[in-house]
């Protein structure tokens, strides 16, 4: 089963997802301003590198 997840809080909109694999990663993107304004880079670059956070076994 795969999914995606996406919350906001605050001006932040975090991005989680899970793999065939059973793998999660999430990113976090600044949405607020709105991306390629003010001092807010455009997409992908308001967005950070996805981090693992699939639990040990």
């Amino acid at each position: 089963m795969t999914g995606v997840s996406l919350a906001v809080m605050g001006n932040d909109l975090h991005v989680t997802v899970r793999s065939l694999s059973g793998e999660i990663a999430q990113t976090t993107c600044v949405v607020a301003p709105e991306p390629g304004t003010g001092g807010n880079p455009a997409w992908p670059n308001n967005c950070g590198a996805f981090v693992n956070l699939t639990p040990p076994n």
